[in-house]
């Protein structure tokens, strides 16, 4: 069960954080977790890559560089 109400939208959040990112503007996961914690989330790192492959498996590019991440532009999936 959620720790909070904001745990259960941890992707949602999660995408918003990303879409913010390019390659010339990553993020560490440290600035991950950060950003969920401004937002009352508290998470592991594993539940984010776990999360991570769920948003890659609905259409978002995400990439790794080194410790960095990004998102890369592509098209939204029909709904």
């Amino acid at each position: 069960m959620a720790k909070s109400t904001n745990q259960k939208a941890k992707i949602l959040y999660l995408e918003k954080i990303l879409q913010g990112t390019d390659e010339t503007h990553p993020c560490t996961m440290q600035e991950i977790l950060g950003r969920l914690q401004e937002y009352g989330i508290s998470a592991e790192r594993k539940s984010i890559y776990d999360d991570m492959e769920v948003l890659r498996s609905f259409g978002m590019d995400i990439k790794f560089k080194s410790c960095l991440l990004y998102t890369s532009p592509s098209p939204r999936r029909p709904e």
